[in-house]
């Protein structure tokens, strides 16, 4: 499920319509019209679809028929509802209804237009302000949901939605999305042993088992680094991460690329503390980025005007 809203693409008014052999669930469900599909993941589908009577568009994260009938993985999906339903923030995906139907559990979720941030990295390399402009809006978000003593557990560039609109400043505004693992401080404990996350971006005590609000510092952290570097931290087979991200220290990102901001690594390896209670809060490292930001924007300026 982690993967299921990778990516809702743009369709505007010109919607790519499935023919009806390749719908699926059936054209209708419940007050919504399917379109087209958007995206696929390991549990779930995501559709485009309208309401029959206000014309409005959403996007259905739909069950795969095969997990239909497992309570676990329906009551998984139908926490993100329950998450969005906690905290309400215009950088968080709205996930406005759950639906449990015999056939497709689905929830309903607002429609993104845009692409998912680790696409558009791959077209090149971003700017530092903007990685600063972004790393900002997603800790801004995620100190919301931490502030309902909500855990997201898996912020990772798939998991965060770049929209076709710019933000203030013109720095591109986007959305974190995909709360099917995320964690209330006040639900009971995971069984011993039990690991949920994505490898390259968990912390140090994630792959042990334990969690709180500093692990999310951590995989944004582990974010910005790709954001600059181009790869995560560390890469190589699940045993190898599991001993770097447990044990190793990072390679400065000022090695890997010239001319990088004192301000940002400071911040990208505060965050990358192995100890939790050396990291920054998630509310601190928005005002760090933010700041970021800001002065990019002020050098610019500057630099324009003379």
């Amino acid at each position: 499920m982690m993967e299921a809203t990778a990516r809702i693409g743009s369709f505007n008014n010109d919607v790519a319509v499935l023919p009806r052999r390749d719908r699926d669930p059936a054209t209708r469900l419940g007050d919504y019209m399917v379109l087209a599909q958007l995206s696929r993941g390991g549990m779930c589908r995501v559709y485009l679809a309208e309401h029959l009577t206000t014309g409005e568009r959403v996007a259905l994260k739909i069950l795969d028929p095969q997990f239909a009938r497992s309570q676990d993985v329906i009551e998984q999906l139908f926490a993100e509802r329950e998450v969005s339903e906690r905290v309400r923030h215009p950088g968080l995906l709205d996930v406005r209804a759950a639906h449990a139907g015999d056939d497709f559990p689905y929830v309903v979720m607002e429609y993104l237009d845009g692409e998912n941030l680790g696409e558009l990295a791959e077209k090149g390399e971003l700017e530092f302000g903007a990685i600063a402009a972004v790393g900002s809006q997603i800790a801004a978000a995620i100190a919301a949901l931490h502030n309902a003593n909500v855990i997201h557990c898996d912020i990772k560039p798939s998991n965060v939605f770049v929209l076709y609109q710019q933000g203030p400043g013109g720095w591109p505004r986007v959305k974190v999305i995909d709360y099917g693992i995320a964690r209330c401080l006040d639900a009971p404990k995971l069984e011993e042993g039990t690991i949920a996350g994505t490898p390259s971006y968990m912390a140090p005590e994630q792959w042990h088992g334990t969690v709180s609000v500093k692990t999310d510092v951590y995989s944004l952290g582990c974010l910005l680094y790709e954001l600059a570097i181009g790869t995560p931290p560390f890469v190589g087979p699940l045993p190898m991460l599991m001993v770097a991200h447990t044990e190793q220290r990072p390679e400065r990102p000022s090695w890997l690329r010239k001319n990088m901001p004192v301000e940002l690594e400071r911040a990208i390896l505060g965050a990358l503390a192995k100890d939790p209670a050396m990291r920054p809060t998630m509310l601190d490292l928005a005002h760090m980025l933010t700041a970021i930001a800001d002065a990019t924007l002020r050098a610019e300026a500057e630099r324009a005007v003379g």
